[in-house]
């Protein structure tokens, strides 16, 4: 559902993977989903570092702000990234 369908909600991506990653798009694209139907603004962070594999994902939204490292490129695909997410906000009851 895009933002437009869903006026109460808005999210906002702000993502350093690189363009060349396979999952790119596919990351981004589900850890948006996940956010749909919770109401305001939420925004979406993940920052690559550029020296070596980590990267960092942090999500703010009301009432809820978090942040999780993924270590290396097996942590670094949708399912694990959503999933932790999903916990996320299913422990801090943002999420039923």
């Amino acid at each position: 559902m895009s933002d437009a369908a869903n006026p109460t909600n808005r999210t906002i991506v702000d993502s350093e993977i690189p363009p060349d990653h396979p999952s790119k798009r596919e990351i981004e694209e589900r850890l948006r989903s996940v956010l749909v139907g919770l109401p305001d603004e939420w925004r979406i962070s993940v920052v690559c570092s550029r020296t070596s594999t980590w990267w960092v994902l942090r999500v703010e939204g009301p009432r809820f702000e978090w942040m999780t490292v993924l270590p290396d490129p097996s942590t670094q695909e949708a399912a694990e990234t959503c999933g932790r997410l999903l916990k996320a906000l299913r422990e801090s009851k943002v999420l039923s």
